[in-house]
């Protein structure tokens, strides 16, 4: 006998859609994907530093470029050039720093354009979040090589704000220290700016004061005493962060996660920045 169907085999199969679509729905966010912001076509720069020849050769602009590790779209190649690669060393004998230039390989700059979007932490191009500071394997059509992000242009796209407080029972002033920084590190720090600890995620604060100091190294000269010497196109940067503590036992905790101990190091970024800081200096506990 033909069984009819009735309404509750149409409320079973509600029911089963239903939990189907919810499935898909949390896939979707375990995986990072965000498929109903809005994007908006944005740049980055990545530098490869002693590279072939040959590699800027291999390039065209227009062609698709992906991330190495694991394909994931980047954007199209908008332009590239190349420069001879320029090593600054110091030389003991002479008690400076002496540049040359290195025959064999050169500096290469792309810049990829792409549909990117802003969270308040992050910048992300298709599906990879983009730091400056961090490295990133590249790929396109005939050359493939792992590169550093040197800058970010939003093209006057709209950037997500940031107004994360955080918690604590107390706040701390401190410093933190970019050593031996290049000068876009300095550019991509503003007044204002959050820093996040790379892996927990824990609030570290927010910027209040940007300065930048001289970065080089100490030898010994000719007569025997030490000698301090400027390394050319770097600094150290050191900023001034207010932060919310958590006291605990065993030390202080910013936001109750990344405990602040001075003279330690961690990875810091921001919407813009990724790089290993140093803590500096805790000036003051209010």
């Amino acid at each position: 006998m033909k069984r009819r169907f009735n309404i509750v085999d149409a409320v079973l199969i509600a029911l089963v859609l239903l939990a189907g679509v919810g499935a898909y729905a949390l896939r979707d966010r375990s995986t990072g994907a965000d498929v109903a912001r809005e994007t908006y076509p944005m740049r980055f720069t990545v530098e490869f530093t002693r590279a072939p020849h040959a590699m800027v050769d291999a390039m065209h602009a227009g062609d698709d470029v992906y991330r190495s590790t694991d394909g994931a779209h980047l954007g199209k190649l908008a332009d590239f050039y190349a420069v001879p690669h320029v090593e600054n060393v110091y030389s003991e004998r002479l008690g400076r720093f002496v540049e040359y230039e290195c025959e064999e390989s050169d500096d290469v700059y792309m810049v990829i354009e792409g549909d990117a979007h802003s969270t308040a932490k992050d910048i992300v191009f298709g599906t990879v979040p983009v730091k400056i500071g961090a490295e990133l394997n590249v790929k396109g059509r005939g050359f493939a090589k792992i590169g550093y992000i040197i800058g970010i242009d939003p093209m006057g796209a709209p950037v997500a704000a940031n107004t994360d407080t955080g918690v604590g029972s107390s706040e701390a002033v401190y410093e933190l220290c970019f050593e031996d920084a290049r000068p876009f590190y300095r550019e991509n720090i503003h007044v204002g700016d959050r820093f996040y600890e790379s892996i927990t995620g824990a609030l570290l604060g927010t910027v209040e004061d940007i300065r930048v100091e001289p970065y080089g190294v100490t030898y010994i000269g000719a007569d025997g005493e030490p000698r301090w010497m400027e390394r050319p196109g770097r600094a150290s940067v050191i900023v001034t962060m207010r932060g919310n503590l958590v006291d605990k036992a065993d030390g202080y905790y910013l936001d109750g996660g990344t405990e602040l101990k001075i003279g330690a190091s961690i990875i810091a970024q921001s919407q813009y920045i990724s790089r290993t800081v140093l803590f500096y200096a805790l000036k003051e506990i209010q």
